[in-house]
């Protein structure tokens, strides 16, 4: 995999954690506040980006990267 790649490959999966973590804190917040349902959706919201984080890094593995790589575009258009 070229360095620019895996690099965009790392930026990407980063961003997808980030997210996740942005959507935990949300769904912590409107559970506090008894807001169940508000904190539910968050916290779907939080696994769908750990799901596409997951997808991200699969495509850094050295083993038939090629072959990762275009299941993890799959999966990405899939998840939307």
């Amino acid at each position: 995999m070229p360095m620019s790649k895996m690099a965009q490959a790392c930026e990407e999966a980063a961003h997808q954690h980030d997210r996740a973590a942005a959507h935990y804190r949300h769904s912590a917040r409107h559970l506090a506040k008894g807001e169940t349902a508000a904190a539910a959706k968050e916290r779907d919201l939080a696994l769908d980006h750990s799901e596409k984080a997951r997808i991200d890094e699969v495509g850094l593995r050295p083993e038939a990267a090629a072959e990762k790589e275009a299941r993890s575009e799959e999966a990405w258009r899939f998840m939307g």
